[in-house]
């Protein structure tokens, strides 16, 4: 038990009040007027004596109000007397330093060290302190310890990473090393640049109540930087010859003029141009390199410019895939002109990254000799085979191929199921109402991603003729006309999956082959049935990557010579690996030789390189405050904190009042005890 106010605990002198009201005369006799008394016989009275207390229930219930008035007055609280002595001359400090690439701007990582050399300094011989390390994500680098020493050789240590910034993995990993703290009075020191781009994962944070929270910004009022934002790269056909186009964007923020830079391309490890241009102050320009002949392999490349104060953000890695261009069986009677599938066989046959080629077959021909080096088969209005060529489809689509299916006039006069996916009941003829329009498109579907900012190139389209499909159990429908009639639907056969397509491609059924949208909606079903997934030039660091083409014990080489086994001991050949690293991994099926199945190449995100400071306000201003009983007792709290938390005064208020209430029903009731009275009989009297 402890008082907040002490001084109050004089007040309990007044005890003394009660007994001295007690122990005095209350019973004054009051004169009568009579006449003599001559005649009378004296009869000597003796009252009992008034200096015993004659009524102690009452005596105990005033005293006992006064008492607890005094307590009240006195702000009591319970807790650790220990406790809240060390509370009050023990500090316990989470330092949480910023390892981040932008802080490697310039002298900030210098400043930063020296920040925290000094709080260091400024502890005490019984405080504790903790080192927490953060970038993207954050890592406890030394639990609570009063070696000052092994702390300041940690920090020593540190140098900047190439990783982006996470102020809330920061705040997140320092709150719970309070949860382990020894008794003392908690605070968090954050050192760090305060760029503005690592807020994002603030919000919805919570730290306990009354947390000291000391933000200490390093880095200069402006932060001048030059960056390379992204990097371009394809592959281009010129005549009869592939060339490699390359063009990179840089951005500049805060520079006090204009700056002259040189860009240089380096291909497989090769000088493969430069270029030189002049920044603007803050801006953007997009550079791009002489052409040159690409190989067919993949394409490993590095584009960087002429270094300033922050040079871990002048140079982009990237990776193009090799030219795997995919075959394509196109599956068409003979009584299908060539007419018909122009602009479908057209359309497929523009672009590269992977380029498509169109192998043209008649029903009954598909066998699996022509399906190992096959990627999808287009079924132009014809149903898929039967009998043994069926198997052979079915075991090749079970490991990954795709089928895709025209359904046109032919196929909707059958009116028989087509590939277990749909069964046509007829044909729409809408030429009469100007055509049909798409209605409904599940624009998350992977199938749309091209349209998923303009989404009204896919409604232009006016379908003339179409088949009417009546979907089977477990179809998925992608979209639908604006009768509600499905247009396009899918379905999974083991690892690969079964378009079926009532858009007709013929210009004769619609003006769909005229329109801007059947390009890509074509290519988008060629990939997408295919399987195909579109690898990015690079990745950001902090990123999962799954290897494709690793059919079982995948071993990923790290830029820095490390191997890693994701998934090593459960047989699983689709385990992720997190990308930690700038620079390329390559992944290997068992050993290391020859030359990688995959790669990636991985670059620090572009936010990291905008150095723009935010106000320290701005970081708490989405953290709440914690009531999870996980933080009370972390550390002991102080006096002041133990009472307004537990407000004791009240009660004992509340519970004097009842008291003086009590108090005024028994002294008003008469219930005080009274003088005994004693009559002494004389001895004349006694003789009569």
């Amino acid at each position: 038990m402890g008082f907040l106010v002490p001084a109050f605990l004089a007040g309990l002198a007044a005890l003394g009040i009660p007994l001295l009201m007690h122990l005095r005369d209350r019973n004054e006799e009051t004169p009568t007027r009579f006449p003599s008394l001559m005649f009378l016989v004296r009869l000597p009275i003796r009252t009992s004596d008034r200096r015993k207390v004659t009524d102690w229930p009452l005596l105990l219930l005033r005293a006992l109000a006064v008492a607890l008035l005094v307590f009240a007055f006195s702000r009591p609280f319970v807790g650790n007397t220990a406790e809240m002595t060390a509370d009050s001359r023990a500090q316990r400090v989470v330092i949480a330093l910023d390892r981040s690439l932008s802080m490697g701007h310039g002298d900030t990582w210098a400043a930063a060290q020296d920040s925290a050399r000094a709080v260091l300094d400024a502890l005490g011989g019984d405080d504790q302190v903790a080192l927490v390390l953060f970038d993207e994500e954050a890592t406890i680098a030394q639990t609570w310890t009063r070696d000052r020493a092994s702390v300041r050789a940690l920090i020593e240590a540190t140098r900047p990473v190439a990783r982006g910034t996470g102020f809330g993995a920061a705040l997140r990993v320092a709150r719970s090393a309070l949860i382990s703290a020894p008794a003392g009075a908690p605070s968090i020191t954050l050192i760090t640049d305060l760029q503005r781009s690592g807020l994002t994962g603030v919000a919805g944070l919570e730290l306990p109540a009354g947390l000291p929270l000391r933000t200490i910004v390093v880095g200069g009022d402006t932060r001048p930087n030059t960056s390379l934002r992204s990097v371009e790269a394809r592959r281009v056909v010129s005549g009869e010859r592939v060339q490699l186009q390359v063009q990179a964007r840089v951005v500049t923020r805060d520079l006090a003029a204009g700056r002259p830079v040189t860009l240089s391309l380096r291909l497989a490890g090769r000088d493969a141009g430069t270029r030189t241009a002049t920044l603007p102050a803050s801006g953007e320009l997009t550079v791009a390199f002489d052409a040159v002949p690409a190989p067919a392999t993949v394409v490993d490349g590095v584009v960087s410019i002429s270094g300033d104060a922050l040079a871990a953000d002048d140079t982009l890695r990237f990776t193009l895939p090799a030219d795997d261009a995919l075959t394509v069986l196109l599956v068409a009677a003979d009584e299908v002109p060539r007419e018909e599938t122009l602009y479908f066989e057209r359309a497929l046959g523009i672009g590269r990254a992977p380029a498509v080629r169109v192998e043209r077959r008649r029903p009954g021909t598909v066998d699996a000799a022509a399906l190992s080096r096959a990627a999808l088969v287009v079924f132009w209005d014809a149903a898929p085979p039967t009998g043994a060529a069926a198997a052979a489809l079915g075991t090749w689509q079970a490991n990954g191929g795709g089928v895709a299916v025209i359904v046109g006039p032919r196929l909707a006069e059958r009116r028989s199921v087509v590939a277990n996916v749909a069964t046509p009941t007829g044909l729409a003829d809408r030429r009469t109402a100007g055509g049909a329009l798409l209605g409904e498109i599940r624009d998350e579907h992977p199938l749309f991603a091209p349209f998923r900012s303009t989404q009204a190139a896919l409604v232009a389209p006016r379908f003339y003729r179409y088949a009417r499909l009546d979907p089977a159990v477990g179809a998925d429908v992608l979209a639908r006309f604006d009768d509600g009639s499905p247009a396009i639907l899918e379905s999974r056969a083991g690892e690969g999956r079964t378009l079926l397509i009532a858009l007709s491609p013929d210009a004769r059924e619609s003006d769909f082959p005229l329109q801007p949208a059947f390009l890509p909606l074509m290519r988008r079903v060629v990939l997408h049935g295919a399987g195909h997934e579109s690898t990015p030039l690079w990745r950001r660091t902090g990123e999962s990557w799954v290897p494709q083409a690793i059919r079982q014990d995948p071993v990923i080489a790290a830029p820095d010579g490390d191997l890693l086994r994701p998934g090593a001991g459960a047989g699983a050949s689709r385990a992720a690996v997190i990308l930690e690293q700038v620079g390329v991994y390559g992944a290997y099926e068992g050993r290391v030789e020859g030359a990688p199945r995959d790669r990636v190449a991985v670059n620090v995100g572009p936010a990291e390189s905008d150095l723009t400071p935010a106000d320290p306000t701005e970081l708490l201003l989405g953290v709440g405050e914690s009531t999870d009983s996980t933080f009370r007792g972390v550390t002991a709290a102080t006096s002041i904190e133990l009472e307004s938390r537990q407000r004791l005064w009240r009660w004992l208020l509340a519970f004097v009042a009842l008291l003086l209430l009590a108090e005024t029903v028994i002294a008003s009731q008469g219930w005080r005890g009274r003088a005994r009275r004693a009559t002494i009989v004389s001895p004349e009297r006694s003789q009569a």
